[in-house]
């Protein structure tokens, strides 16, 4: 059962895969959208850590987004990040980190 789900999660990653890769071909620069991650966002976030073979916490996260695809995500309260092993993300991570930093109140 949970290789059936997994198998169905590989196929639906594909097929978003596609479709973004499908809208990057009409864009030259793709913008970064740095945001916290919303409700709505809890099972692409889960597809992510899946991907990044990460466990994903229940915590507020900041993600990046990067023509409609989450690239990466750090959870606010302090922790590892998870990022997307397909797309070039250590400058996304740091920028995640940098502004998680900044969001932290001063001690």
């Amino acid at each position: 059962m949970k290789a059936l789900i997994q198998a169905e999660l590989f196929k639906e990653i594909g097929r978003d895969r596609d479709r973004v890769a499908k809208r990057r071909m009409d864009m030259a620069n793709d913008a970064l959208v740095i945001r916290n991650a919303a409700p709505s966002d809890r099972g692409r976030l889960r597809r992510l850590a899946l991907l990044d073979s990460a466990q994903l916490e229940d915590v507020p996260m900041l993600v990046a987004e990067r023509a409609g695809m989450l690239v990466a995500a750090v959870p606010l309260t302090g922790g590892r990040a998870i990022a997307d092993p397909f797309e070039p993300s250590a400058d996304v991570v740091g920028l995640l980190e940098f502004r998680r930093a900044q969001l932290r109140p001063a001690a």
